[in-house]
């Protein structure tokens, strides 16, 4: 993870600090960059020697934004980090600040000496803000699409007042936690959510985190693996390709009672309908994330590949409500590319749907800010001939 600028810096923060403390596998590593001094030293899990301050050293440049980021530094710093089992950068930042401007640049620069693929983690300006933010970050966009192998999308707009619904996101005590979706049954020490864009972080730490821990093998005693597996290389090659993606994830609570115990009160012949029960929620749970909770408004028809994830207690991971999903995806995306897999998590409290879709060439939002864009730089009209 490369965060860059306030907003990137607070969610790689968020996504390192949720993997370091799974119990199970670490997936990630990151370092983070801003011209901000103070906003850099409140990160709170990166380690120390990965925050890397940038700041014109022109006395002369009054802009507190630097004109361009240290690039040999940064890649160095990236360089160091690498064993040999980096599967993909992704660039973490908020479009409409000033720092992504200087994304394309760093990514170039990376690519002169590091060969994995680079995937943007982005995420999209309140429609409230300022014509100049939305300017920016449709320019930010345009550029960043040429450099990278893919962008995956989470919309402010959106999820500003969406996060205050998420239980898990309504934290205001710190010594209370804040649960990952599908954790099991201790809770993870975080920090309180202060504000609707740290609950966004958090949203987008936990989604991030259970796709990528889904395909990771886990050496602990009790540990299960899935009937499907998914690996790093099948998410890689989902984003891949260029295009726009979308992540989306639903869930379900399940009763607190033992499912061996509820197995030997419930009468002979239930298992029938309960299979079926099993299997209906996971199609509903599928269809919820990808018509309500993408992580940014977009239309499955247009997509060119999918994956999709089904994540819980084993016993819930119905194959069947699985298999029917996934067909549904099948028939309507608009391409053919459909990776899918199952991640059983041994005492979870909940069952859910992961999806991301990728390759799309419009979402609304984003041809909505280029439009602000294009209304507010219109392009001449070339000289008639007389």
């Amino acid at each position: 993870m490369v965060g860059i600028g306030g907003a990137g810096c607070r969610i790689a923060d968020t996504i390192y600090d949720y993997d370091k403390k799974s119990p199970s596998i670490r997936c990630t590593d990151g370092i983070a960059i801003d011209s901000d001094a103070e906003s850099l030293s409140t990160l709170r899990a990166l380690p120390r020697e990965n925050l890397l301050f940038s700041k014109a050293l022109d006395p002369n440049h009054d802009e507190k934004i630097p004109v361009s980021l240290p690039n040999d530094e940064i890649t160095a710093r990236l360089q160091s980090l690498d064993h040999g089992d980096i599967d993909a950068l992704i660039i973490c930042m908020g479009l409409g600040g000033t720092m992504a401007g200087l994304a394309p640049s760093l990514i170039k620069s990376i690519r002169k000496t590091m060969v994995e693929p680079v995937f943007g983690l982005l995420t999209l300006p309140c429609e409230s803000e300022a014509e100049e933010v939305h300017t920016r970050a449709a320019d930010q966009i345009d550029a960043l699409s040429d450099v990278v192998e893919g962008i995956l999308l989470f919309d402010n707009e959106k999820w500003i007042t969406k996060v205050a619904k998420v239980p898990d996101l309504q934290t205001a005590n710190q010594t209370e936690g804040v649960q990952l979706p599908f954790r099991r049954r201790q809770s993870i020490p975080l920090p309180a959510i202060t504000s609707e864009y740290d609950g966004i972080n958090h949203l987008i730490a936990s989604w991030i985190s259970l796709v990528l821990r889904a395909g990771e093998v886990s050496e602990r005693p009790g540990s299960e693996v899935g009937e499907v597996a998914l690996d790093a290389g099948e998410i890689v090659n989902t984003l891949r390709g260029g295009g726009m993606a979308a992540i989306g994830l639903a869930r379900e609570s399940l009763s607190a009672v033992s499912p061996d115990l509820i197995r030997k009160l419930r009468p002979a012949g239930h298992s029938v309908d309960e299979n079926h029960e099993k299997a209906a929620r996971i199609i509903a749970l599928g269809k919820r994330a990808v018509l309500e909770e993408m992580s940014v408004s977009c239309n499955l028809t247009d997509a060119e590949k999918a994956l999709i994830l089904i994540a819980g207690p084993s016993d819930e991971l119905n194959m069947r409500g699985y298999m029917a999903f996934r067909h549904w995806i099948d028939i309507n995306i608009n391409g053919f590319e459909v990776r899918s897999g199952d991640y059983p998590i041994r005492n979870s409290r909940f069952i859910g749907v992961a999806v991301i879709l990728s390759g799309f060439k419009h979402i609304g939002r984003v041809d909505s800010l280029r439009a602000i864009r294009d209304k507010k730089n219109p392009v001449p009209e070339p000289a008639r001939k007389e």
